[in-house]
């Protein structure tokens, strides 16, 4: 009499999954890394390489900013949303050290090369004692946006980066959100804010690469 044994068949093998999350962790971290520092910026090491000061909380121009343009007419800072934008924030006229900084900040900008055409440049001139010099805007400084504020607009301001007279005269950052998030002592270097819209700009452009293969 012969028995029968009936033999089960072998379990399939579970696939090893490890060597999948490694690359996507690998992938993924450096877009994750960029949107959580620059959103996150009270969490950056240190010894972090950028030269301004980070405003953090970053600084949404006051609701209501009421700014003119040169000719009278009225500014919308809106118009600026989806760009990187260079402030010069002036106390009262464009003195000597302010057309300098101006120059500057052409130069930085020209010096983006490609990148170039993503960065603003704006000149907010706040309680302005006496009128812009029109010919020289839009001579030595063609492509550059400028406002004026009057007194009430320029004191909204003032109190929003919280550093009263002090934070005339200075270079900010505007991101492509219409924050105020970086700023320059007066007498920062324009090699320094040239590194800094160098590492803005590849993290930003990372990021929206990032985005544009399902990272986000």
């Amino acid at each position: 009499m012969s028995v029968h044994t009936e033999t089960s068949a072998p379990a399939p093998r579970r696939r090893n999954l490890w060597p999948l999350w490694v690359m996507i962790v690998v992938f993924a971290a450096p877009f994750v890394a960029t949107w959580f520092y620059y959103f996150f910026p009270e969490y950056l090491p240190e010894a972090r390489s950028n030269r301004g000061d980070i405003i953090n909380p970053a600084i949404e121009l006051p609701q209501g900013l009421v700014l003119r343009t040169l000719e009278g007419a009225h500014f919308d800072p809106n118009a600026l949303e989806g760009a990187w934008t260079l402030v010069y924030l002036a106390d009262g006229i464009c003195s000597e050290a302010c057309v300098q900084r101006l120059v500057e900040l052409r130069q930085i900008r020209l010096a983006l090369a490609e990148n170039r055409n993503l960065v603003e440049r704006l000149l907010l001139v706040a309680d302005p004692h006496t009128p812009l010099d029109q010919g020289l805007m839009e001579g030595a400084f063609e492509g550059m946006r400028a406002a004026e504020m009057d007194r009430g607009a320029a004191a909204s301001l003032l109190a929003a980066l919280g550093s009263g007279t002090e934070a005339l005269d200075r270079v900010y950052i505007l991101d492509p959100q219409g924050r105020l998030m970086m700023r320059y002592a007066a007498d920062a270097p324009a090699k320094d804010i040239l590194k800094d819209m160098e590492r803005l700009l590849k993290g930003s452009k990372n990021w929206i690469k990032g985005g544009s293969y399902g990272h986000n």
